[in-house]
């Protein structure tokens, strides 16, 4: 089944990238202009990935990741996509709840790898077999010679 990702970007630019480029992968791909609208998607439908600008008029992203945060139905894995990309925003937004980061303008390859990442399936730890007993080698009975 195809992964559905929501982008919430006030950039047409931006979420007809993002479309074009995530629909080649597979993904389905939905986009709100700004916070309001995309939480209204949320409540709606399903995104197994929300990548969501920080700088929108109205509704920052900051302030959208902060209610998806603080509702049980909303903890959808959240990579923003901004211009801004100084320390102190990328630390807001991960303390904030954020999965993953990414800074404009980016690469078509740079978000692909960096949406797989936050779809693929978390590994499962693998079951470790015991270790096995070391064969041991058959002992030589000691012997004696006799004159």
């Amino acid at each position: 089944m195809p992964h559905s990702v929501l982008v919430i970007d006030d950039d047409p630019l931006i979420r007809d990238f993002v479309d074009l480029v995530l629909s080649q992968s597979g993904c389905r791909v939905s986009a709100a202009p700004n916070g309001t609208i995309g939480l209204e998607t949320l409540s709606h439908a399903r995104a197994d990935l929300v990548l969501l600008d920080i700088q929108m008029p109205g509704m920052s992203g900051l302030e959208v990741l902060r209610l998806m945060r603080k509702h049980r139905r909303l903890r959808t894995p959240v990579m923003m996509i901004t211009a801004r990309g100084d320390i102190d925003t990328v630390k807001l937004a991960l303390n904030e709840g954020a999965n993953g980061y990414i800074v404009k303008p980016f690469t078509a390859a740079d978000l692909s790898k960096r949406v797989n990442a936050l779809l693929a399936p978390e590994p499962r730890a693998a079951a470790v077999p015991p270790p096995a007993a070391k064969p041991v080698a058959p002992r030589q009975p000691d012997t004696f010679e006799i004159d």
